[in-house]
């Protein structure tokens, strides 16, 4: 039996969306009010803070709200995002999480028919167009049975 990882060079876990959002989010409030909430420590940790809670919402819902009260120099940052529009912001990431898969199941030179299930680990592939990508790659619905830790263990045993 081959375990097949994702491992890569490349960053591609949840932080890694949320930055991506910060950025976007971030220079709209900046354009809007005109101060930077990605420049001042307190406010770049209220934002990541929120945009993280945005995130998990948006995984099972459709449709979630993002507020910082007060998040810099007395602005508020209220925003409204569909899970489209969340999809299409992180449109890079997912491109980058489709290659990534593509090239560890190529590089593991095995057959879709041998593959007996893929498991998922992380808080990023709990994203619907993750688990999406994850069934287009492999031919399979993924599952997530394990822990983690437990997932890791066994991989390594493996």
């Amino acid at each position: 039996m081959k375990v097949l990882g994702t491992h890569s060079h490349r960053n591609l876990g949840a932080r890694r969306i949320d930055l991506l959002l910060f950025e976007l989010l971030g220079g709209e409030f900046a354009k809007e009010y005109g101060c930077d909430p990605r420049k001042n420590v307190r406010c770049r940790l209220r934002l990541l803070d929120a945009i993280e809670k945005l995130r998990k919402l948006l995984t099972g819902n459709k449709e979630a709200d993002i507020n910082c009260e007060a998040l810099m120099e007395d602005e508020d940052l209220h925003r409204h995002i569909k899970r489209e529009e969340f999809e299409e912001l992180i449109g890079p990431f997912i491109g980058e999480f489709e290659k990534v898969l593509t090239e560890s199941f190529e590089k593991a030179g095995v057959a879709k028919d041998d593959i007996d299930f893929v498991e998922l680990v992380g808080e990023a592939t709990r994203i619907p167009i993750c688990i999406e990508k994850i069934k287009d790659v492999f031919g399979m619905e993924p599952s997530r049975t394990l822990n983690s830790t437990d997932c890791i263990g066994r991989g390594c045993a493996l």
